[in-house]
């Protein structure tokens, strides 16, 4: 039976009128969506007033309950409706629209006495920080769904193993490592990075240009405060990392956004677009979102073009120790001639995500300069678990686990690239890729991808949309699909799951 073209509703909540239009282009989780929100923001839904159930509202509505979940969902991570999904959703008591307006809610009031302007007097660095908002729904820490992206099997990482290098590090105050001072990294952690990153990525360098930070976003946060005004031009990718994106807007820097094509980076059209940057961030070994490998004729133009402009160039390593097919070809850095690349890698995926080090190897030219500001900047991790890190690299455990990682997430991608094409044909196209953590599907037939993740997540699926990526309008629709953390009895489940949510996406 053919849907009406206006649906109305028949359900007892204080709206005069909800109207959504089958044959709109909007997809009718969006006008429920917009309906819902708007008469929370006029008042006539009021604050802790209880919503109905996801299936009695889509009764109601004549519409699929993946639609009212899909709408509820969003308006939950926006922080309109409180509660859980299917147990009881309220109105927020506290608005963020409302919140907006005030600066901060009545009850905590921060307008400064100045007169300052801004949201909650904070600056205008702060106010485009705080603005960065992550693509798609959120989720819990330290939980696997299907396909988060990002996050490696932590179920197997030798805990055991770890605990007792912890322990053997804390037991005696007396070992150094009680104290405040590390500089720019723990010494024998500089060295095993130094040889690893040598060995495994043909980077050139000794210990001493090693900054060891909390993690990858400390590093790029470093690097941008260290190397850039406000109003640099930076080179990004397009599509492109939205840390990366959001640690050089908080340093102040006029992004320039280069396409991404079949080689990577297009040199010559961010030549064409901004001639003069300060400095260009790359993922060249597995572009991220699109994990394309930026070809060896493409780096050396890359090299050649900072040498002429005197740039900077921010390596991002992220995850190449993961390669499925051929062999990665050598860093930037270990190319670089000129002393114009800073490398960048993290330990977090790798390891796992709570570790928080990562760390930058930096020309030395810079060296003294950043092992004095990472003492300023406070993102020195703690001493004891880079005495356990290094270690645990010397001994030769991250080796093993590395190599034994590779092995499972290598049947983890087949799994998905099988229950993809086995399931998920009608809806999507994914591209196998040459290695990484997750795979990239486009989507058919005009499909949207932000609404796809919504009602993905709402269906307990956790797909990234790829629209978000980019800082122009977007060239791709698609979804970013992680398959490290997931088993593969768990990755077949789950494509049939999204199969069944994606059929209920609006092209």
């Amino acid at each position: 039976m053919n849907k009406p073209s206006r649906i109305m509703l028949r359900t007892p909540l204080p709206l005069d009128l909800l109207a959504l239009d089958a044959t709109a282009e909007t997809p009718l989780y969006r006008q429920l969506y917009d309906a819902l929100r708007d008469a929370i923001l006029d008042g006539r839904l009021v604050a802790g007033a209880r919503l109905p159930s996801s299936r009695r509202l889509a009764s109601d509505l004549g519409v699929g309950r993946n639609t009212v979940l899909a709408a509820y969902e969003q308006l939950t991570a926006e922080g309109y409706l409180e509660g859980q999904i299917g147990a009881g959703t309220r109105i927020a008591a506290a608005l963020p629209d409302r919140m907006l307006e005030l600066g901060v809610s009545d009850a905590t009031r921060g307008t400064p006495s100045n007169g300052a302007p801004g949201q909650a007097g904070l600056s205008q660095r702060g106010e485009t920080i705080a603005a960065i908002k992550r693509p798609g729904v959120g989720y819990e820490r330290g939980e696997a769904r299907a396909f988060q992206h990002g996050l490696p099997a932590v179920d197997q990482f030798p805990a055991a193993l770890w605990s007792r290098l912890l322990a053997r590090h804390a037991r005696d105050p007396r070992n150094g490592l009680f104290g405040y001072e590390t500089g720019a990294g723990y010494a024998p952690l500089c060295e095993a990075i130094a040889a690893h990153a040598g060995a495994a990525r043909g980077v050139v360098c000794t210990p001493d240009q090693v900054i060891v930070t909390t993690g990858a976003q400390a590093a790029l946060d470093l690097a941008a405060r260290m190397l850039i005004d406000p109003g640099d031009a930076v080179w990004t990718e397009e599509p492109g990392y939205l840390g990366a994106r959001a640690a050089l807007r908080g340093a102040g820097a006029r992004l320039v956004p280069v396409p991404v094509d079949g080689e990577g980076l297009d040199v010559a059209a961010g030549v064409a677009l901004e001639p003069a940057p300060r400095l260009v961030y790359v993922t060249p070994s597995h572009q991220f979102p699109l994990g394309i490998t930026l070809s060896l004729q493409r780096r050396l133009a890359l090299l050649d073009f900072a040498r002429r402009a005197d740039a900077w160039v921010v390596e991002d390593d992220y995850d190449s120790e993961y390669r499925y097919s051929g062999r990665p070809l050598a860093s930037l850095q270990g190319l670089d001639r000129a002393t114009r690349v800073l490398y960048m890698g993290t330990f977090s995926k790798t390891l796992f995500p709570g570790i928080k080090i990562g760390y930058l190897i930096v020309p030395d030219q810079l060296v003294d300069a950043f092992r004095s500001s990472i003492r300023i900047t406070g993102h020195v991790p703690a001493p004891i678990v880079q005495a356990a890190l290094a270690e645990f690299i010397s001994e030769g455990h991250f080796g093993t686990h590395v190599r034994r990682m590779r092995t499972i997430y290598a049947a983890r991608r087949s799994a998905l690239l099988d229950a993809a094409e086995r399931d998920l044909g009608a809806f999507l196209d994914l591209a196998p890729g040459d290695g990484g953590m997750q795979l990239v599907a486009r989507l058919k037939d005009g499909m949207d991808d932000r609404q796809s993740s919504v009602i993905a997540a709402a269906a307990g699926i956790q797909v990234a949309p790829l629209s978000p990526y980019y800082l122009g309008k977007p060239r791709l629709s698609g979804l970013h699909m992680g398959f490290a953390g997931i088993p593969e009895a768990q990755i077949a489940r789950s494509a049939k799951r999204l199969a069944a949510a994606l059929a209920d996406v609006t092209p």
